[in-house]
């Protein structure tokens, strides 16, 4: 497309590339949202490193998931923002681990990825997914593919 002059397919070439950027990064979320949420000791003073390796991903997600949805990208980005007395939840908005994937889940179409691409957390020490961490099933509505 690039070579033939298509400025037209160059630019959806550019947002599926977009989007495949994005899902590491909330693999990461979700990786120390989940190690963060299952401690008795949720505080950042208890889990600075897991916040700040959360907040580093966080960051390379924020400005795609603003586009989406504002609320959605303030919400992870005070989840993984390093101030004194933090503690997981925020607010109210969300008491576990899937309420807070769920906050991203909601905005998978417009990142233009699905719950496929991202996956869930995978426990290899007994070969399943952590409880509350597996991937969640995109819905496409009444579609329905016919080979």
């Amino acid at each position: 497309a690039i070579r033939t002059g298509d400025i037209i397919a160059t630019k959806s070439i550019i947002k599926l590339i977009q989007s495949a950027q994005i899902i590491p990064y909330i693999q990461g979320v979700g990786l120390y949202a989940w190690i963060i949420s299952d401690k008795s000791d949720s505080t950042l003073a208890a889990n600075n490193k897991e916040y700040a390796e959360g907040a580093a991903f966080a960051t390379g997600m924020l400005p795609q998931l603003y586009n989406c949805n504002r609320a959605a990208a303030r919400v992870v980005d005070l989840t993984f923002q390093l101030r004194v007395g933090k503690t997981w939840g925020l607010l109210g908005r969300y008491g576990n681990f899937t309420e807070f994937m769920n906050i991203i889940r909601a905005e998978y179409q417009c990142l233009g990825i699905t719950c496929e691409d991202v996956g869930g957390l995978w426990d290899k020490g007994n070969s399943v997914y952590y409880a509350g961490a597996e991937p969640c099933v995109t819905e496409y509505g009444d579609y329905l593919a016919v080979p």
